[in-house]
């Protein structure tokens, strides 16, 4: 995933792969009943996240919402709660650990450096160390194919 340039001064660059939008005829919700990523106000959302977390283009699926700002349902595995923080750099409340499994934490990494947020300030909010941002990364770059040191 390559990372845009800021097309206005103070806006955050934002993860590009959502520019290509093929990866909707894979995207394991084709294929669910549409009600399970919209649930009514104060729904669940435990079965859209569990498809999510099973999904191969959910990195695509976060970054879309998160570049649309898509205000209702769950798009790559996260509530319109959850992308809200994600893009205002989570601030008050955090996501506990609990809450973001491993591959959901490094899709919201990898989102967050995208939008400008620094790796002190991700590590603060997630409550993980710098360390633990720093390793989702380098996972990142190396699915995406590129070369360690170089920028995602």
């Amino acid at each position: 995933m390559s990372i845009t340039a800021p097309e206005a001064e103070g806006e955050a660059a934002i993860p590009e792969m959502d520019l290509d939008q093929s990866w909707w005829e894979v995207a394991l919700c084709a294929e669910t009943d549409p009600e399970v990523f919209f649930p009514e106000n104060g729904g669940s959302t435990a079965e859209a996240k569990r498809v999510c977390a099973r999904c191969e283009v959910r990195a695509q699926c976060l970054a879309y919402a998160l570049r649309n700002d898509e205000r209702v349902g769950v798009w790559g595995g996260l509530s319109v709660q959850e992308r809200h923080r994600v893009r205002r750099g989570l601030p008050g409340k955090s996501l506990t650990r609990a809450q973001i499994r491993r591959q959901e934490r490094d899709d919201v990494i990898v989102a967050m450096t995208g939008r400008g947020i620094n790796v002190p300030s991700i590590a603060a909010k997630l409550g993980i160390a710098d360390q633990t941002v720093y390793r989702a990364l380098a996972r990142h770059r190396a699915q995406a194919g590129e070369k360690p040191g170089t920028a995602a």
